[in-house]
């Protein structure tokens, strides 16, 4: 018995398929049932009976899951324990939405560090990988965007996967244009204005229950026009060459508005939004992953009043 064959379990339990752990876990599915079978053999119980519906942990196997889940996250708050102790200058892996907002303070915060050591981890990805980059020890910290009306489901998410949660603010989504679209001179936009232009959205959108909000569109359905992009960057320099495009955002900070030539218009249909801070429950945060919380804070702050 090993520290990896008790993380194979864990990762088994929690998503109750051995295909999708092997998934999660970077490994073939065969060598993953192969080493819960010679660990089974070992301890002389069978963990898991195979269902209809995946696998289920079994009567002997419930007790010694726990065990292993406990065992599991001791080891890794024992590791990064140390592991931030000893590390000298900047070493942070964050796991985020695309939101400016939270690029902008990230990039600020890292350059506080400048002329020091680094090993920066900077993702941007969809709410469900967020939650398992963190859950998975792949990121130390992250942020997790949904519709607020679905902030119950996520918060039993939060639960199960043993992750601490704190909510950064509430905002309605504001529709982001450049300086020069057709629609530029409006305060607010009317809804049924924006059917006419095409919509830019996020190129790897994937829907989950309840459905995943990358952007209001994808449930108000505005648009037929849709132009899918993956990277944010890509995004802006969509929104200067297409003429009349558009994309739901989150408020952005007047500094990227001015560097790209954009303006942020609100409407009324807007969809409201959370985003709320995450780490693992079993450790506290460092002192770099604290400094950042409290960079993202201030920057909020001052967003709440665009």
């Amino acid at each position: 018995m090993n520290l990896q064959q008790l993380k194979y379990v864990v990762e088994i339990s929690r998503t109750g398929s051995i295909t999708q752990a092997a998934k999660n876990l970077y490994m073939g599915q065969p060598n993953l049932s192969k080493s819960i079978k010679e660990l089974e053999g070992e301890i002389g119980i069978t963990l898991f009976a195979r269902t209809p519906k995946g696998v289920v942990a079994t009567p002997g196997g419930e007790a010694f899951i726990g065990y292993a889940r406990s065992i599991v996250a001791q080891m890794d708050s024992l590791s990064q324990m140390y592991q931030k102790d000893v590390q000298q200058g900047l070493s942070l892996r964050v796991s985020v939405p695309r939101a400016s907002y939270v690029a902008h303070s990230f990039g600020a915060y890292v350059g506080s560090y400048s002329g020091q050591p680094m090993d920066v981890l900077y993702r941007e990805t969809s709410a469900m990988n967020v939650i398992s980059d963190i859950y998975q020890n792949r990121a130390d910290i992250g942020i997790v965007r949904y519709q607020c009306e679905h902030s119950a489901y996520f918060n039993n998410l939060f639960q199960k996967h043993a992750l601490a949660s704190q909510p950064l603010w509430e905002y309605d989504m504001v529709v982001l244009m450049h300086e020069r679209h057709p629609l530029a001179a409006m305060s607010e936009i009317p809804y049924h204005l924006l059917a006419q232009y095409p919509e830019i959205v996020h190129g790897d959108f994937t829907p989950v229950m309840p459905p995943e909000p990358e952007t209001p569109a994808e449930n108000l359905m505005c648009s037929t026009k849709r132009i899918a992009v993956f990277d944010r960057g890509s995004q802006f320099d969509m929104l200067q060459s297409v003429k009349g495009s558009y994309l739901w955002v989150s408020p952005m900070p007047f500094a990227v508005l001015a560097e790209h030539s954009l303006l942020q218009k609100q409407c009324q249909s807007a969809t409201r939004y959370c985003d709320v801070f995450i780490h693992r429950a079993a450790q506290s945060l460092s002192s770099v992953e604290q400094g950042f919380l409290d960079v993202l804070r201030k920057d909020v702050g001052e967003l709440v009043h665009i």
